[in-house]
């Protein structure tokens, strides 16, 4: 990139560059890759369109827009995503949040009894436990997670947030070993069948761990392990929500019922896909 007379010179040449490697929205990108290379705002970006471009900046801002070339997400570069109203730190241990996601917040939010108990199977970078923690200063709260990289992560974001004390993050699997019974449970787990990981768009199979991605087979074996153990982590009268993929709702929501879960609901998101699904344990259930 060759040294223009203003920042709107600079920003005209990197969007063709994008618009090139066939990124999306290449001028939204390169104006919040501006903002992240000057430190500053987003909206701050328009204040300074006309200034004299300065070295620092522009080194920052050639980096950031040669990573945004090959396709990693902008998220990736800053470093975090928002999510719910919040900024939460992610790396490359974390599933990048969907804003899909924010359903499971806005259910589990409105189900959780005063000074109830969440917990948060598949936690990576806390976005959805944690958003429910900042939203419900009487709630408590478990996040679990396989990989000890992403707890790092999420305990991160809890200390940010401001909620680390009523949030513990435990090692495990879904068998985990857990105290006491949860008024809520929620899980955005890996969800993708073996058989679409290859056609993903390279901004998600580049950088989202797979780990976090697919379980492999069907997509379908983290519901069903999570469902085996419904009534020993579910609370009488509890709740238990899941997203799941693309043509996933009906097998998710026959497995609920199989696990005896009752006025069960699928949600729809802003797309109108059939995106989550909640169920609950019926009260004084044995």
């Amino acid at each position: 990139m060759s040294v223009h007379c203003t920042w709107q010179d600079v920003m005209q040449d990197a969007a063709v560059r994008l618009q090139a490697a066939g990124v999306e929205g290449a001028r939204r990108d390169v104006r919040l890759l501006l903002a992240h290379a000057l430190g500053v705002e987003p909206v701050a970006v328009l204040q300074c369109e006309m200034d004299d471009v300065e070295p620092a900046g522009l080194t920052a801002f050639e980096a950031a827009v040669k990573r945004r070339e090959t396709g990693e997400p902008v998220s990736r570069i800053r470093g975090w995503r928002e999510f719910y109203g919040r900024r939460f730190h992610i790396t490359p241990d974390v599933l990048d949040p969907r804003p899909e996601t924010e359903l499971l917040v806005d259910v589990a939010i409105a189900r959780l009894p005063r000074n109830g108990r969440v917990l948060d199977l598949g936690v990576g970078s806390g976005c959805i436990l944690l958003s429910v923690l900042a939203e419900r200063q009487d709630v408590q709260g478990v996040g679990v997670d396989i990989s000890a990289a992403a707890l790092g992560v999420a305990q991160m974001n809890a200390e940010t947030l401001g909620v680390a004390p009523r949030a513990e993050m435990v090692e495990g699997g879904w068998d985990v070993n857990l105290a006491g019974a949860f008024d809520l449970v929620v899980s955005n787990p890996p969800y993708i069948p073996a058989v679409d990981m290859a056609g993903l768009a390279r901004e998600v199979i580049n950088h989202d761990p797979h780990l976090a991605l697919t379980p492999g087979g069907d997509g379908l074996e983290p519901y069903r392990a999570i469902l085996a153990r419904a009534r020993e982590v579910l609370a009488s009268g509890g709740s238990i929500g899941f997203e799941f993929g693309l043509g996933q709702s009906l097998a998710v929501i026959d497995l609920m019922a199989q696990a005896g879960l009752e006025q069960i609901e699928m949600l729809r998101d802003l797309a109108g896909i059939e995106r989550a699904a909640f169920g609950r344990r019926a009260a004084g259930a044995p």
